[in-house]
């Protein structure tokens, strides 16, 4: 199996320091209020489980194997 794709919750930290954060967005992830109530860090608010990351894999020797995935 190899990885076809993830899905992240998040595309930062949302914790303290920002320190993924990219330089544009950095201020914003450092104001207090966050403009209607959406994370910087979560700009498409998709979340996988309990903010999560999603992965799915597929078999590269067979289209016709089932894929699997995997939670984190």
């Amino acid at each position: 199996m190899v990885p076809l794709l993830t899905i992240a919750s998040r595309e930062w930290d949302g914790g303290e320091g920002y320190s993924w954060a990219p330089y544009e967005d950095q201020a914003a992830a450092q104001a207090i209020g966050h403009c209607c109530g959406q994370s910087p860090s979560r700009p498409t608010k998709v979340e996988v489980g309990s903010t999560d990351n999603m992965q799915i894999y597929v078999c590269p020797t067979s289209p016709q194997h089932p894929h699997t995935d995997l939670i984190q």
